[in-house]
This record gives structure tokens, C-alpha cells and sequence, in this order.
């Protein structure tokens, strides 16, 4: 009973495995996403939408919690780290919107 425990297990690992290194480039992307998504939410939120800071934090949250958060209201733009990423968005007016900056 216990060796076909053992096979059950070692199987579902491999398994798993095989299926990570299948989709190492999402999964690879996955950290970044949050800290974009917030700043992106954010930004849009704020400037755009022109809510209060405190509806926009509502607004973007998530599941998975961000590390820090800055609001530059003078160059208009906003700084998110979430899981080891950081990313930056900035409006530029109101034909535009904002956007995420590549840095």
C-alpha cells in the first residue's frame, strides 16, 4: 500500500513538473503583473477618472498584496513593487490616458 502511495506521489510531482517547465514563460511573467496592473488601475483611476486615493486603492487592489506604493501627483505618476517587480505608470493628459513606462 505504501509503494503505490509513493508511485501516486512521485507521479503527480512529475507530473507537475513537466507541466511548469511546460509554461515556464507565463508563470515567469506572472510577478510582474501585479505591480503593473496596480499602477496601471491606479493611475487610470486617479488622473482620469479623477476618484479619491483612497477609492482608487479600492479600486485596484487585488488578491496578492503589493510591497510599496508612491504617488508622484506632480510628475503624475504612480510606483507599485508587488513580488520582487516594480513598474511604473504616467498620465499624459486626457487624449491619452495613462500608461505603463518601460524602464
Amino acid at each position: 500500500m505504501k509503494k503505490k502511495i509513493a508511485i501516486g506521489v512521485a507521479s503527480v510531482f512529475l507530473i507537475l513538473l513537466f507541466w511548469v517547465q511546460w509554461n515556464w514563460k507565463h508563470l515567469s511573467a506572472f510577478p510582474s503583473i501585479i505591480s503593473s496592473f496596480y499602477s496601471k488601475e491606479f493611475c487610470s483611476c486617479y488622473f482620469v477618472m479623477k476618484q479619491s486615493e483612497e477609492q482608487c486603492h479600492n479600486f485596484a487592489r487585488q488578491w496578492v498584496p503589493i510591497s510599496l506604493f508612491n504617488l508622484d501627483q506632480t510628475n503624475k505618476e504612480v510606483t507599485v513593487s508587488g513580488l520582487g517587480k516594480t513598474n511604473k505608470a504616467k498620465y499624459f493628459g486626457e487624449k491619452l490616458g495613462c500608461r505603463l513606462l518601460n524602464e
